[in-house]
């Protein structure tokens, strides 16, 4: 019988080949012995004894879960994490020989329907006047304002520019090299405005072109974590009475891309400056467009025009007798 501390071997060992940062891999592992201690709870000890069956009531006890901290079931990403952690545990005994059959092949994992951005997006106007605030004739000041003016330049998650290098950064070609989630780099652009209050905060520190954190903490010379960010940002709103549950630092990330959206950009062009796996991620900022696209059918689209006369009396009588209705309008 393959023993706990084995299963869980494995599995790290394919984490940390596979490039994993430490935190994903961490969280991936503490799933699989929350599912691993569910499995000896309910009397399944031996993994290779495992069926179908059993991962659906593992997903039944998921979906019946209710959130400390809000009081409602699982969040549809939460659930999400906990599946792919089960799934990469099976393939991952599969690959090393200790399983003969892949048993969450073809399950199909129930996810509650998403009930699309749950942040909001700033208006341009509102997005320049936050920037504003900040007061650039002070070092703190200076540095917040050049890591939000990326954030909203190029659609960055918080924890990407915490995590960014002097060596990532070129000015002269205003790019930068982004870490993202799961080891997915990319190159993306940055803004002209985004350039000028970088170069200002970072001086001469511009030509180190080393492994040194962009943005410092105020207490300790480390890389400002994305919590603190957050709560700059956080405390900049609740100053300037704009604060609301459904608005946060993560909300320029969604504004970025709404605008670009808005402006034009295609869905592909989006999803790869913001960093999205699957394109559908990207498909919801779209849900700012609906107006807009309202708008343009009924200026262009010449059945809405009021010149359009297509639909004559002799056509309304025809379509009446084939629908065998009246009143067609």
């Amino acid at each position: 019988m393959i023993t706990f501390d084995n299963i869980i071997n494995v599995s790290n060992t394919e984490l940390s080949a596979s490039g994993f940062c430490a935190q994903y891999k961490n969280n991936v592992l503490k799933e699989q012995k929350i599912f691993l201690n569910w499995t000896v709870k309910n009397g399944l000890t031996d993994i290779a004894k495992i069926r179908k069956k059993d991962i659906y009531d593992y997903q039944n006890n998921l979906l019946a879960i209710i959130s400390e901290q809000t009081g409602k079931p699982l969040a549809r990403g939460t659930l999400s994490d906990k599946y792919s952690a089960i799934k990469m545990l099976f393939s991952s005994l599969c690959r090393a020989g200790l399983l003969n059959e892949n048993i969450t092949s073809g399950i199909d994992f129930e996810l509650p329907k998403t009930e699309g951005l749950k942040r909001q997006a700033f208006s341009e106007n509102v997005m320049s006047d936050i920037l504003e605030k900040f007061d650039i004739n002070t070092p703190f000041g200076l540095r917040n304002r050049a890591i939000f003016e990326l954030i909203y330049s190029s659609g960055l998650r918080v924890s990407e520019i915490s995590k960014l290098m002097l060596k990532d950064i070129c000015l002269q070609r205003r790019e930068m090299i982004i870490r993202g989630k799961f080891s997915r780099d990319r190159l993306v652009p940055f803004s002209k405005v985004a350039c000028k209050y970088l170069a200002l905060y970072l001086g001469n520190r511009v030509y180190n072109n080393i492994e040194e954190p962009v943005f410092y903490s105020k207490r300790v010379k480390k890389a400002l974590k994305p919590g603190s960010i957050s709560r700059i940002f956080s405390e900049l709103l609740i100053k300037n009475d704009l604060k609301k549950k459904e608005l946060s630092a993560h909300s320029i990330r969604h504004t970025s891309a709404s605008l670009l959206l808005n402006n034009g950009a295609g869905i592909r062009h989006v999803q790869e400056l913001l960093g999205h796996k699957n394109p559908e991620t990207t498909v919801l900022y779209t849900h700012t467009q609906d107006d807009k696209l309202g708008k343009i059918f009924r200026k262009y689209h010449p059945q809405e025009h009021d010149m359009f006369d297509a639909v004559d009396d002799e056509y309304k009588r025809r379509l009446e007798i084939a629908l065998g209705i009246k009143g067609v309008v």
